[in-house]
C-alpha cells in the first residue's frame, strides 16, 4: 500500500478510470496466402502428332486472351484428315450433280455421305481445327499445312513446357493456363486468434501488390483446417479478383472484425507490462494505492478485458501509474532494508509520499 496525497496525485498527473462491463470487439489481423483456383486450369495439349512451327507464348505468368494464338503445329496426320474430307465433299458434290436434283437411286448414298460428312468434320474440329478453317477448307478444296491453335478461355499461362521445333505427340503437354478472375485466399490464424473467428464475420483482404485494390468476404469455417505440426488454422475462402492485383503465390492482408463480446474493460493505457506479467495500479480508500496482477484477454484499438486481478467498480490509475507503481516498489526495497522498522509496522501506519519524498527523477529510499 502507497498513501499519495490529493497535492501529490494533482502534480503527478493522476487520472482514475473505472473498471467496468462493456462490449467488446476484435480486430484480427492475419495474412493470407494467394492460389490459384485449380478448376479453372486450362491444360494444352496437341490433339495429333505433329511439329511445333511456333509457339507465341513466352513464358509463365503471360496473360493470354480468348482466341488468341497458342501454337501453330504442321501435322500429317491432320493433313492426311483434311484429305479425306475433301473427298467426301467431291464425291457428295458429284452424286448430287450440277442440277443438285437427287435422284432416288442415289439417295441412300448421299444420306450415307452427308453421316461420313458429319463425322469427319468432328474429327476435324476434335483436332483443334477451328470451325472457321474448315469453312475455309470446304471453300478452297484444298489442305491447310499449318494450323493455328487457339485459347478457349482468358487466362495466365502456369506451365510452359514445349518449344518451338519440338516433335509433340497427345501424350505430351505443350503448356498449361489459368483463370485468375477467381482465386483461392488462405488465411492462416494461430489459436488466440481463432476463438474470436465465427461463421459469417466480415473480412477485408488488401492486396499485396496494389495497396488500393481491396476485396470483402465472409469467414466460412466449413473449409477450417487445422495444422497439426504449427498447431495453426488455415481458413480457406475463394475471392474475387476482377483487376488481377491478387495474384497466385502473392501475400494479401486480411483484417477480420470479430463479433463483440461482454467483458470486464479498463483503457489499455492503464496497463503496466513486464516481463514477469501485467500489471495495474488500484486506488484504494484514504488516498492510498496498490500494485496488482491482472490476467488479460481480448483488445481493442482503446480497451482491453480483464479475465482476473480486478472487480467492477474498481478505480486504477491511467495516467502517472508508472509513477506510482515505481514509489511502491522503492518503498517495498525500502522496508526490506530498514533493519530497525519491522515490516508490519510499516504497513500498519504508511507514510505519506509527496514529490520531494521520492519521484522516478532520481528517486532516493
Amino acid at each position: 500500500m502507497l498513501h499519495v496525497d490529493a497535492a501529490t496525485q494533482k502534480r503527478m498527473g493522476v487520472q482514475m478510470a473505472t473498471a467496468s462491463v462493456t462490449e467488446i470487439s476484435r480486430s484480427i489481423h492475419a495474412f493470407a496466402t494467394i492460389s490459384a483456383d485449380e478448376s479453372t486450369t486450362v491444360s494444352v495439349n496437341p490433339k495429333v502428332e505433329g511439329f511445333l512451327r511456333r509457339v507465341n507464348v513466352q513464358g509463365v505468368g503471360q496473360p493470354v486472351r480468348r482466341g488468341q494464338v497458342l501454337y501453330e503445329i504442321y501435322s500429317p496426320e491432320l493433313q492426311q484428315r483434311q484429305r479425306e474430307y475433301i473427298d467426301l465433299l467431291v464425291r457428295k458434290d458429284g452424286l448430287l450433280g450440277d442440277s443438285m436434283a437427287i435422284v432416288s437411286s442415289n439417295s441412300a448414298m448421299v444420306g450415307s455421305l452427308s453421316k461420313e460428312k458429319f463425322r469427319a468434320r468432328e474429327r476435324l474440329l476434335s483436332a483443334d481445327m477451328s470451325a472457321d478453317l474448315i469453312d475455309q477448307l470446304e471453300k478452297s478444296r484444298r489442305v491447310i499445312d499449318v494450323i493455328p491453335v487457339r485459347a478457349a478461355h482468358d487466362g495466365v499461362v502456369t506451365v510452359l513446357a514445349m518449344h518451338e521445333g519440338n516433335y509433340v505427340n497427345p501424350m505430351q503437354q505443350i503448356l498449361a493456363y489459368a483463370d485468375y478472375s477467381v482465386v483461392w485466399a488462405e488465411v492462416a490464424l494461430f489459436p488466440d486468434q481463432l476463438e474470436w473467428v465465427h461463421n459469417g464475420d466480415n473480412m477485408v483482404f488488401r492486396s499485396g501488390i496494389d495497396k488500393t485494390i481491396i476485396q470483402t468476404g465472409k469467414v466460412n469455417t466449413s473449409t477450417l483446417q487445422i495444422d497439426p505440426a504449427t498447431r495453426t488454422a488455415k481458413l480457406r475462402m475463394s475471392l474475387n479478383n476482377p483487376r488481377g492485383a491478387f495474384r497466385p503465390g502473392a501475400f494479401a492482408d486480411v483484417d477480420i472484425q470479430s463479433n463483440s463480446k461482454r467483458s470486464l474493460t479498463i483503457p489499455r493505457d492503464a496497463v503496466i507490462r513486464t516481463g514477469h506479467g501485467d500489471f495495474v495500479v488500484i486506488a484504494e480508500a484514504n488516498e492510498h494505492f496498490r500494485s496488482a496482477r491482472v490476467q488479460l484477454g481480448v483488445e481493442s484499438s482503446e480497451l482491453v478485458a480483464v479475465q482476473s486481478g480486478l472487480k467492477q467498480g474498481d478505480q486504477v490509475a491511467v495516467n502517472g501509474q508508472f509513477l506510482l507503481d515505481g514509489a511502491a516498489s522503492m518503498r517495498t526495497l525500502q522496508a526490506r532494508l530498514d533493519n530497525n522498522t519491522p515490516a508490519k509496522q510499516m504497513d500498519a501506519a504508511p507514510m505519506p509520499m509527496t514529490m520531494h519524498d521520492h519521484s522516478m527523477m532520481g528517486m532516493k529510499p
